[in-house]
């Protein structure tokens, strides 16, 4: 099989020295069919991204992608985040750009523009990367990007949330595969792989790479637990034994997932105006779990929000609502009402007058069409038409779009 690989890309006019040098290599070349096995089922020859910090673990990843864009042809582009969280982050975006173009590797730099924040800032932080990639992707229809999170990630994202006590769903967040919405997914083909195995891939492609300072600040809880997973190990927490744990929480997960699934489909019904409701006669015949998965995927659905609110708020609102004097609450920036055994999930904006079916409450977040000076011009879904512009049927022409 190495033979013919190295043969298949022998032929290629874009093989650099360095890749010929990787085909030497019996571990990389191991390393690189174990990344291969995980993603060519999804990903195949279409194009897709990285993500690239400048850190070893991302440079690793672009060299396993570009060794697979040459054995099948793909085009791929390297997402880099300049977040301007420090001084430095403009030179290192620059810095790693110059590295990946060096290994004609297609970069390109995005780039925070909005206000920076000094609170909670690796949640807000990766909420913004996340932001910025699936945009990027959804412009030029990238349906898959890869991220580089390994074994060691996997191990401490299990101590971050088995510490804020989450349930199977938060201990096996990290998945291999990911539907961040139904046109993009985020790949992790590397949580098989530590750290050391992908350092060595990055040694032999790369002279230097970035060391990120705040993975040695011990203000933030995963440095801590990392510094702390040597001790642990000590105690029998050997990693071999966190990863069997966890595959056996998956395989748990995989089970409780399947009634979920049922459960969404006899209990929910989403709506293309962006709302959902909830039949709540739910509360009587399904386990709490399985009701608590069911009310974060309507949420999900609404607030268009990557993660969910936090547990316990979750927990407060299915007490709530399972109340008879419940009558609304708001949770992930949803508005939730009950009426009579039907509860809506709907979004919060300025409420549009006009239309029948729909609630009162998801008009405010439909679409639709204003002037530069603020005159409503046109509703599509409930076929409001401002009759001082004589709107016709057939036709609508957009000169002014402002998103709010």
């Amino acid at each position: 099989m190495l033979q013919s690989y190295k043969n298949h890309l022998m032929k290629r006019k874009d093989l650099t020295v360095v890749s010929l040098k990787l085909l030497e290599d019996k571990k990389i070349n191991h390393i690189y069919f174990r990344f291969r096995e995980k993603i060519s089922s999804f990903i195949g020859k279409e194009k897709f991204a990285i993500a690239v910090s400048g850190g070893s673990d991302s440079l690793a990843l672009s060299t396993l992608a570009k060794l697979y864009s040459l054995e099948n042809g793909n085009d791929f582009v390297s997402l880099i985040i300049d977040h301007k969280l420090r001084k430095e982050s403009a030179e290192e975006a620059k810095q790693t750009y110059k590295s990946l173009t060096q290994k004609k590797i297609k970069a390109k730099i995005l780039t925070y523009q909005g206000e920076k924040f000094s609170s909670n800032i690796q949640k807000k932080a990766r909420d913004l990367r996340y932001d910025l990639f699936e945009k990027y992707c959804a412009k030029r229809k990238i349906k898959f990007l890869i991220l580089a999170h390994h074994q060691d990630d996997l191990i401490e994202n299990f101590y971050i949330r088995l510490i804020r006590g989450s349930g199977i769903k938060g201990l096996t967040s990290l998945q291999n595969i990911f539907e961040y919405n139904k046109n993009f997914y985020l790949l992790r083909p590397l949580l098989n792989l530590n750290k050391e195995e992908l350092l060595s891939v990055t040694k032999k492609s790369y002279s230097s790479w970035i060391e990120d300072p705040s993975n040695k600040n011990d203000k933030f809880l995963r440095v801590r637990i990392r510094k702390m997973q040597t001790k642990l190990q000590k105690e029998g927490f050997d990693p071999k034994r966190i990863i069997k744990t966890i595959d056996n929480l998956n395989i748990a997960k995989d089970s409780l997932d399947f009634y979920i699934f049922k459960s969404e489909k006899k209990y929910l019904n989403f709506y293309k105006e962006g709302y959902v409701t909830l039949k709540a006669s739910i509360f009587n015949n399904e386990a709490q779990e399985v009701i608590f998965r069911v009310i974060i995927k309507a949420i999900h659905f609404v607030s268009g929000e990557y993660y969910p609110p936090r547990s316990d708020s979750l927990k407060s609102l299915m007490k709530n609502l399972s109340a008879k004097s419940f009558k609304s609450s708001t949770l992930g920036g949803c508005l939730i009402e009950k009426n009579k055994n039907i509860i809506e999930y709907l979004k919060k904006n300025k409420v549009i007058e006009s239309g029948n079916k729909i609630p009162m409450h998801a008009k405010k977040t439909l679409p639709s069409f204003w002037t530069n000076k603020g005159d409503l011009l046109f509703v599509p879904f409930i076929n409001f038409k401002n009759k001082k512009y004589n709107i016709k049927n057939d036709s609508f022409m957009v000169r002014y779009l402002r998103f709010i």
